[in-house]
């Protein structure tokens, strides 16, 4: 397959050479309220047609591993006041909390971990609420309907971030092209590193989607997030990198 030249070549190697040693390990925490595409800003939600089609691919040709949502929302209330109604929300619940600080709240129920940070955004407060599943029969759309639930009933904008990982099976398969195929995506940047891969595409209906195969010691995973992974991805780097072309 041919891909675009793109910008993620450049922005890798210049980080890269700033470094004297051969191999640099980055960890990026792609967690963002909005996704720069082509110079622009680009508000995004997942499209619950296109993530259902790529949840159900990945649940039947990888091994599941994990998957999440991430629901982002904005209300008009004091900080204070909007962190002690979730604090309370979880324990009413009967959530084991396991943290409360700093405007942050981390908590577990029913094997989903959740996270919570809360913020001033303007004259507003900013949410977001992360879930992360590692229970094959939890659909995203579950996932969804169980964020729905610690939101404020008077919130002003939401929007929706999910991401799915697998574990392949086999080292020789061609992933990308295997996703185009499958999935009927088209591939827009695509960058080959020390430890995988990483490629930005869309949809036919212009729905964006990241995608991320990483190598570990336990394996090689596939990572699919739509329109952004926000999960942690630790990628490794090296000065001799090249870009698939």
């Amino acid at each position: 397959a041919m891909y675009k030249k793109n910008s993620l070549d450049n922005n890798f190697r210049g980080r890269a050479g700033d470094y004297n040693m051969k191999k640099v390990f980055f960890v990026f925490l792609l967690i963002f309220s909005l996704l720069i595409i082509g110079g622009k800003e680009y508000k995004c939600e997942s499209k619950e047609d296109s993530f259902s089609k790529i949840e159900g691919y990945v649940i039947n040709n990888y091994d599941f591993v994990q998957n999440g949502i991430k629901l982002e929302y904005t209300v008009d209330e004091k900080l204070c006041k909007e962190y002690l109604r979730i604090k309370q929300f979880f324990e009413e619940n009967n959530f084991l909390v396991l943290s409360t600080e700093n405007n942050n709240i981390t908590a577990e129920s029913e094997n989903i971990d959740y996270s919570i940070n809360i913020c001033e955004y303007n004259d507003l407060i900013k949410v977001q609420v992360i879930l992360i599943n590692n229970d094959v029969s939890k659909s995203e759309e579950e996932l969804k309907k169980l964020s729905q639930k610690i939101r404020n009933d008077n919130f002003i904008n939401e929007r929706y971030f999910s991401f799915i990982k697998g574990k392949l099976n086999t080292q020789d398969k061609n992933l990308i092209d295997d996703l185009e195929k499958n999935l009927n995506i088209k591939v827009n940047e695509y960058l080959d590193i020390n430890n995988g891969c990483v490629a930005e595409a869309t949809f036919e209906d212009n729905q964006h989607i990241n995608i991320g195969q990483i190598k570990y010691d336990t394996g090689s995973y596939l990572i699919i997030g739509t329109p952004i992974i926000f999960v942690t991805l630790t990628i490794n780097m090296e000065d001799n990198m090249e870009k698939k072309s």
